[in-house]
């Protein structure tokens, strides 16, 4: 059995999903909209360098765990304070519906309205 302690869980994250709204003019629109704050754990794990359109660009990558929540897929996108995360894969921590591990990437360029 797995057990996390509320000790880790010391940064406040907003995690945002994709919303379909209707549009003034009659059609769809999508957008972010605040699905819920959670208490996290934020962990650096990689950061890499690459080539983009000619310009050096790094991206780091981060484990981020919280309490297990059945609404959250790898669509959403996770805020904390102005840094912006985008979510690789979850994992369900010896799948006992305990905890998620979030295996996300920060994104510095685009940034939720």
């Amino acid at each position: 059995m797995y057990y996390l302690s509320a000790g880790r869980l010391r940064k406040k994250v907003t995690i945002y999903g994709y919303k379909e709204i209707d549009s003034p003019l009659g059609g769809k629109k999508v957008i972010l909209a605040q699905k819920a704050t959670v208490r996290a754990e934020l962990k650096p794990i990689r950061g890499t360098e690459y080539m983009e359109y000619y310009r050096d660009t790094n991206a780091l990558q981060y484990k981020v765990t919280i309490r297990y929540r059945s609404d959250l897929t790898e669509k959403d996108v996770l805020l904390y304070e102005d840094r912006q995360f985008e979510i690789n894969s979850i994992i369900n921590v010896s799948e006992d519906n305990v905890a998620l591990e979030i295996y996300c990437t920060e994104s510095k360029d685009k940034v939720i309205e």
